[in-house]
């Protein structure tokens, strides 16, 4: 089956002039922003070519270390192989914004991607290794706005008035998926107007609210949401009814690294709907949010980051190395908690053994 990879050797020599962005090109975008453009770039304005001349030279990208939440260590690989394509590597990058906050509960990153044909791409980063971003996505159990939801608007409407004439992809994969999506759907009328093609990849959604909105329901025939069969993400709080369940050859939390997804030609297999694995994730997802209330939710999430804090880790890397064990410990432990949600924070945890074992392959 066909990849990301068999992609670029198909169609890296066509510009973004003779063929406008695909849904495979917004993934591409999508995981090119998990790099970080500010040592790349210098706070210069670089192709992408240029910006990744010394990055992937020798294949030294093999050993770079992109933190435990990185779906693929294929991200390197793809980078390399797409700055020497025609179609990727004259992308002019500028206006990386990256920031990350503890104390004020954000993690927040987008860069914008200049093509040919007077066109952008705007590629929000899913949630980092930072477990400053993993408390901030919980918090998209009870808040309607997010801080990084917020700042991806106010990005957006920065980058739509800089350059006034470029016609507007926005794309993200996780929790980039969900930037893109809030902030093609709230931004002003004018700059709504100039976006082509909004990209949720792999997601949460958005809240019942939301997605019932007039607003969501003007921008729904622009935006493009992709869900793999077995997801564990993109079940997540609402989506819509026009979402596209695409095939991947990964198993459990792998389905979420986007290299595990197969093409057909400029786009992803499509199948008729979730697998019996998916189908059963988003019932456990929405059974657990139906049994506590907003307020209940709110004191779960404080409650959980208050004893992670309590081991001394800042990101899920240092969670998993040796603070894990730990961590169990203190929930097994607290006094605060009952028997179920106790159970379902050692549920989520043990989760991370997963993920570790992820970022190893």
């Amino acid at each position: 089956m066909a990849d990301i990879f068999d992609y670029l050797k198909w169609r890296g020599d066509l510009s973004f002039a003779e063929i406008r962005p695909c849904e495979v090109d917004s993934v591409i975008f999508a995981m090119m922003s998990y790099l970080d453009y500010g040592k790349l770039c210098g706070g210069e304005e670089k192709t992408l070519r240029h910006a990744t001349e010394e990055y992937c030279a020798d294949g030294r990208y093999d050993s770079v270390n992109l933190g435990l939440i990185m779906p693929s260590k294929q991200i390197n690989k793809m980078v390399c192989d797409a700055a020497a394509t025609r179609r990727f590597g004259t992308a002019r990058i500028t206006d990386f914004d990256a920031r990350t906050s503890k104390e004020e509960g954000y993690q927040f990153c987008a860069v914008t991607f200049h093509l040919s044909g007077r066109q952008l791409v705007i590629a929000f980063r899913g949630t980092d290794d930072s477990l400053a971003g993993w408390r901030e996505d919980c918090c998209l159990s009870f808040l309607d706005e997010i801080p990084a939801q917020r700042m991806a608007v106010e990005y957006l409407e920065r980058i739509a008035e800089k350059y006034p004439e470029e016609r507007i992809y926005l794309t993200g994969h996780s929790k980039g998926g969900n930037l893109a999506a809030y902030a093609a759907i709230n931004c002003s009328e004018d700059v709504r107007a100039r976006i082509a093609r909004a990209f949720c990849h792999d997601g949460p959604g958005l809240s019942y609210s939301m997605v019932n909105s007039e607003k969501f329901r003007r921008m729904q025939r622009k935006l493009t949401v992709l869900i793999p069969q077995s997801s564990y993400i993109g079940i997540m709080f609402e989506k819509g009814e026009k979402y596209s369940v695409i095939k991947s050859t990964g198993v459990g939390v792998f389905q979420h690294d986007p290299y595990s997804w197969t093409l057909d030609g400029p786009n992803f297999v499509r199948l008729p709907e979730l697998s019996q694995k998916g189908k059963r994730n988003e019932e456990q997802f929405r059974t657990a949010m139906r049994k506590m209330s907003s307020a209940e939710k709110q004191d779960f999430v404080e409650t959980m980051f208050s004893i992670i804090d309590s081991t001394g880790a800042t990101t899920l890397t240092e969670l998993t190395d040796g603070k894990l064990r730990k961590l169990m410990s203190l929930i097994k432990g607290y006094s605060g908690l009952d028997r179920e949600t106790r159970e379902l924070m050692v549920t989520l945890f043990l989760k991370l053994f997963d993920l570790k074992k992820a970022s190893n392959k």
